[in-house]
């Protein structure tokens, strides 16, 4: 009887400590999340940015925060949540300035404020920012136009395009 309780025990400890490990916990999450092509399930999505923070938080020095970070920049941006988007963002910049995809998400942040909060002024600051960071950067020549093209109409748009042609 007692080898029954033993092997049921270690079988629970086994089943608890599995389902605690962050990186299945966020595999499982991802699955949910886009289980379907067309649409992402919100909750879980939710779920899954945070669990991508989450990951980070306690594993700050493993080569898969800054992905995880980065991912969770693109959810939270999936899920129309700028505010939250932004403070990953700042996040990443802060704590890994040198993982590639920061640049992306930099860039991201500046386009958050020029289209989604119509604030032009911290648009450029931060468009100013990535080319301070990253002056030969994926993004530096997009920055350079955006800063240059800030506040312009479509319309405008179109006729200083072909006002250089």
């Amino acid at each position: 009887m007692n080898k029954y309780i033993i092997c049921f025990v270690l079988a629970l400890l086994f089943v608890g400590c599995s389902n605690n490990d962050p990186a299945k916990r966020i595999e499982t999450l991802e699955k949910e999340a886009f289980a379907t092509e067309n649409a992402i399930n919100p909750d879980i999505a939710s779920d899954l940015v945070s669990a991508y923070c989450d990951f980070a938080d306690a594993y700050p020095n493993d080569e898969k925060s800054p992905e995880y970070l980065f991912k969770a920049v693109d959810v939270s941006m999936n899920l129309n949540e700028p505010q939250r988007t932004i403070s990953i963002v700042d996040r990443l910049v802060k704590e890994y300035p040198e993982y590639p995809r920061t640049q992306a998400a930099l860039f991201i942040k500046a386009f958050i404020f020029e289209t989604r909060y119509n604030n032009l002024e911290m648009a450029k600051k931060i468009y100013e920012q990535y080319l301070e960071m990253y002056p030969n950067g994926e993004f530096a020549n997009d920055s350079r136009a955006s800063i240059e093209n800030l506040g312009l109409t479509p319309e405008e748009l179109v006729k200083k395009f072909e006002s250089q042609e």
